[in-house]
């Protein structure tokens, strides 16, 4: 059964895209200009008010702001490049025959997906450890002429 993904604001998304993007000037207190080098897109980023003392922070991405229970927080959210809006967050993604995704787990075993086949077959594996459940959902998958792409 699927289930929806929650986002647990552990910043593993801002750490890897954030490495491409830089700051080009800072025009005022709070607007930075911005290049990111994926898409080669200039962006100019506004800082939400209770992070201007924050940026640049010194993270990966120099809008990822840790709060003080380690949640990571984008200080520029309003404002962020296309890069980030368009971004899904995903350990794995699934394609079928055609190289066309049919799914994405988010967070660890959430599997996001409107295609019946990859419905079916999911499962969640509560208990089992992640090689083993890995393992098994590669095999699943490859069973049906899907691909999984799994990302570490």
């Amino acid at each position: 059964m699927a289930v929806s993904f929650v986002c647990t604001s552990c910043g593993r998304c801002c750490s890897s895209l954030g490495r491409s993007i830089s700051i080009v000037r800072r025009v005022t207190g709070r607007h930075f200009d911005c290049q990111e080098a994926v898409r080669h897109e200039s962006f100019r980023a506004e800082i939400a008010d209770e992070y201007r003392g924050s940026v640049p922070s010194g993270e990966a991405c120099p809008f990822l702001v840790r709060t003080a229970l380690d949640e990571a927080i984008c200080a520029c959210y309003q404002t962020r490049p296309r890069l980030c809006r368009e971004y899904r967050c995903a350990s794995m993604r699934v394609f079928d025959s055609g190289g066309v995704e049919r799914g994405h787990v988010g967070g660890r075993r959430s599997l996001l997906s409107d295609d019946p086949i990859l419905v079916a077959l999911w499962d969640s594996g509560d208990g089992e450890n992640d090689a083993t459940w890995r393992k098994r959902m590669d095999a699943a998958i490859t069973a049906v002429g899907y691909r999984a792409d799994w990302y570490d």
